[in-house]
């Protein structure tokens, strides 16, 4: 009776000491480096050029149109507009809507 306790115990302690190690493997697989699975991982994002006119409000010498884009610069009506930053800006045009054609993301 005694030996089957004691093998019992004995592979119980191989498979905590099993479950006890597996993690130290697993953390040993996972370093960064130039070997490492992750250094070969290239992630391309694609992003299409966006633009869309919010609201045009017209003013003394033309119209006003609040545009968003994620582009810095768009061609409207042959003229080059630049933004200082991505998002949300102000476009003053001096012919109307109508006139005026829009080239981006060429």
């Amino acid at each position: 009776m005694r030996e089957r306790w004691l093998r019992s115990g004995r592979r119980a302690r191989g498979a905590a000491a099993a479950l006890l190690l597996a993690p130290a493997l697993c953390l040993a697989e996972s370093a960064y480096g130039s070997a490492s699975a992750s250094a070969r991982l290239q992630i391309t994002v694609v992003v299409p050029p966006v633009f869309r006119v919010l609201e045009v409000t017209p003013v003394a010498d033309g119209y006003e149109y609040r545009v968003w884009t994620n582009m810095p610069s768009i061609v409207i009506g042959g003229h080059e507009y630049r933004f200082e930053r991505i998002g949300e800006n102000t476009v003053r045009v001096p012919t109307a809507p109508g006139d005026t054609w829009v080239v981006h993301g060429l």
